[in-house]
């Protein structure tokens, strides 16, 4: 009796989360919400988006015995301020991004992998949209206010290449759980460039959901 339950049981599930399509075979897509910074905090700290994208991932999921397929769909947001390095003015001098990432579970399948990563992860998953960065060392963390409670920022040093020269930087990361998404923040600017305020800025600028 229980085991002619369970099927039963998990369709009720997946009905009353809105995963429909997983019964009926259809691909089932799970919308990260934007996370972006205000207009007001970016006049204040000199920042501009630079760039808006979209990213879209497909897994397999096995439910009630049924392979079925989900697209999680991230939101990415990239924000720049260009600025002096060496007596060279540098476009996209220091950088902010923001990715929002759907914290999606079905039957108990966590598809995000990303709500498990350890700080290191998460850096190598954002590496390609902060720029290639070398020597990568912990630096501490600090507790900054973010989308209504205090988030824990961890700080890295690193190099990089800019102008073609290579040169010393600074990493800023969080990462937390907001209203079923995952977001995911990174700043990175040369270490001889003090963003850190403006950095904390960006954090408390953050807009996600119903913020």
């Amino acid at each position: 009796m229980v085991r002619r339950l369970l099927p039963v049981a998990v369709a009720l599930l997946l009905v009353t989360s809105g995963c429909v399509g997983l019964i009926t075979g259809e691909t089932v897509t799970f919308e990260a919400s934007p996370a972006t910074v205000s207009d007001s905090t970016l006049d204040s700290t000199g920042y501009e988006l630079n760039n808006a994208t979209q990213a879209n991932v497909t897994r397999d999921v096995t439910v009630a015995g049924q392979d079925r397929t989900v697209r999680l769909v991230t939101e990415r947001r990239q924000y720049t301020r260009s600025g002096s390095l060496l007596g060279v003015e540098v476009v996209e001098l220091s950088r902010f991004v923001v990715v929002s990432v759907p914290s999606a579970t079905v039957a108990g399948q966590t598809l995000n992998p990303a709500a498990d990563w350890a700080n290191r992860r998460v850096l190598e998953a954002v590496q390609g949209q902060t720029g290639s960065i070398d020597d990568v060392e912990s630096a501490g963390n600090r507790t900054v206010r973010a989308l209504g409670a205090d988030r824990q920022v961890s700080e890295y040093t690193g190099t990089t290449e800019v102008a073609g020269q290579s040169i010393d930087v600074r990493l800023h990361l969080v990462s937390f759980q907001h209203e079923g998404d995952i977001v995911i923040g990174v700043a990175v600017h040369p270490e001889t460039v003090d963003e850190t305020d403006a950095v904390d800025d960006l954090l408390s600028g953050l807009q996600h959901g119903g913020d």
